[in-house]
């Protein structure tokens, strides 16, 4: 009789295993082919896109990146649309937010679309990189370079210390136009429209006090041709009146 109930026992056992994995095999094939399955049918496809707020990148960018999403609206989400598209445009897409609008013909994509804006220009080499006001750098051939000018070996130094440089920027702006700045590891030159050369210490030790030096300058009004700031504590300044 022990026997028996140990071969039943045995049996159940083996008979419980089986179901389990077949049990997990059936989710497994199920988890594999029903992406697949709703892939193919009409009603998930993405009838037309329509794209509001970009005004350098084409509507076509747009229409790749749903594409690459398996032109299925049940696969796209925000996050995953914007990682395309700045894939796409070398990051220039600051913001997406998707309004889906469905019709007896399918599903269709409303796209409002919030792309970055060049706040300066940096140069290293033939390497161009723009930078937004947030201080977030990012590659498009579909905008033009826009002033100022940065020349630097480094973007990283640029990237490092934005908040130095945007303060900077706005200071000069103020007042006048800027048209380049050269950054280097022993100093920074800050040209004006009119060729007003303003000399400073290296980026990462301009401090508020250096910039609030140049402020007063500026509203003195004097018209200097050369501004000197990097002797701590005075400005030294050359054809003013």
């Amino acid at each position: 009789m022990k026997k028996e109930g140990k071969s039943t026992g045995s049996k159940y056992t083996g008979v419980s295993y089986v179901l389990a994995m077949v049990w997990i095999s059936s989710m497994a094939l199920a988890g594999f082919f029903l992406p697949v399955f709703v892939d193919t049918l009409p009603y998930f496809k993405v009838k037309a896109v329509e794209v509001e707020g970009n005004t350098t990148i084409p509507t076509y960018v747009f229409s790749e990146a749903v594409v690459e999403l398996k032109n299925n609206w049940l696969f796209i989400n925000e996050g995953r649309l914007l990682d395309v598209l700045n894939t796409l445009t070398g990051n220039s897409v600051e913001d997406v937010r998707i309004d889906r609008i469905f019709h007896k013909d399918g599903v269709f994509l409303r796209l409002h679309v919030k792309e970055r804006t060049p706040f300066i220009t940096v140069f290293e080499g033939k390497k161009t990189v723009f930078f937004d006001d947030k201080g977030v750098p990012f590659f498009s051939k579909y905008i033009t370079e826009k002033k100022p000018y940065i020349y630097t070996h480094s973007v990283k130094l640029v990237k490092d210390n934005f908040s130095v440089l945007k303060n900077l920027v706005e200071v000069c702006e103020n007042h006048l136009p800027l048209k380049d700045i050269y950054l280097s590891d022993v100093s920074t030159f800050v040209y004006t429209t009119d060729d007003t050369k303003v000399l400073l210490p290296p980026l990462e030790q301009i401090d508020q006090d250096i910039l609030k030096r140049l402020e007063r300058i500026y509203n003195i009004s004097m018209k200097a041709k050369e501004i000197d700031l990097t002797t701590q504590g005075m400005a030294v300044i050359k054809g003013g009146e």
